[in-house]
């Protein structure tokens, strides 16, 4: 029996065409792809259950992490419409801002390009 997170992962698979083996140890890092974060945080307007809204709120801060490496979103384009997302349900996404805030590292070296960002978020609510 495929447990909530395995579920939503297999339904966002199907639902973006994901190029999952279904052995991946990180799938939202595996499966993010900066080329379609607009794809992937449009997908929250279907309603759909909170165990994929936080898988697919996984996938786009990983593709987020990733375009922030060739794109600063300077204009706060794409970030504001992820904060939107995220300000809908704060409460749902607190384990997963947490990781990708990475508290108690302190190494800008070691940090994720989108954990400025998480941080200030998590400082401001």
């Amino acid at each position: 029996m495929l447990s909530p997170y395995q579920n939503a992962v297999k339904y966002l698979n199907e639902l973006f065409h994901l190029p999952a083996s279904g052995q991946e140890q990180d799938w939202d890092i595996e499966m993010a792809d900066p080329k379609r974060l607009k794809e992937f945080t449009d997908a929250f307007e279907i309603n759909m259950p909170l165990a994929v809204k936080q898988a697919l709120l996984s996938l786009i801060l990983a593709s987020y992490d990733d375009f922030l490496k060739s794109d600063k979103d300077l204009d706060n384009h794409q970030w504001n419409k992820i904060k939107s997302i995220i300000e809908a349900e704060p409460h749902h996404y607190e384990q997963l801002l947490i990781y990708w805030a990475m508290e108690g590292n302190d190494n800008a070296v070691d940090m994720f390009d989108i954990t400025p960002r998480i941080r200030s978020y998590l400082n401001d609510i």
